[in-house]
């Protein structure tokens, strides 16, 4: 039983993981959207990890970290970052924004 829970939980935690790969790393580039899903994924990841720490559950502790990394190195591969962001537009960086212009000051005379 503890063998398919770890699975299932790794089958689960490789789509969170590779939401987490195709967000910005930067943090100026996140968007606010953005910010709030990569935080609540996170939370309820961590959760769900440190009540199965708690619980003497290491097997399946393993199966959410192997599942977050593969998933990770997912969304990292540069043909499939592009793609995805090609296709969703919700996981475009942040536009920078324009830095504000120098005004000189005038020359006392």
């Amino acid at each position: 039983m503890s063998t398919i829970i770890s699975i299932v939980l790794a089958v689960v935690c490789i789509p969170c993981g590779l939401f987490l790969g195709l967000i910005p790393m930067k943090a100026s580039e996140v968007t606010t959207k953005q910010s709030k899903a990569s935080q609540l994924i996170s939370f309820v990841i961590a959760l769900v990890f440190i009540g199965l720490l708690v619980a003497g559950h290491d097997l399946e502790t393993w199966g959410i970290v192997i599942g977050l990394v593969i998933g990770f190195a997912i969304g990292k591969i540069p043909p499939l970052h592009a793609w995805a962001l090609a296709k969703w537009p919700f996981l475009e960086p942040k536009k920078p924004t324009a830095a504000p212009k120098r005004v000189k000051k005038a020359k006392k005379k």
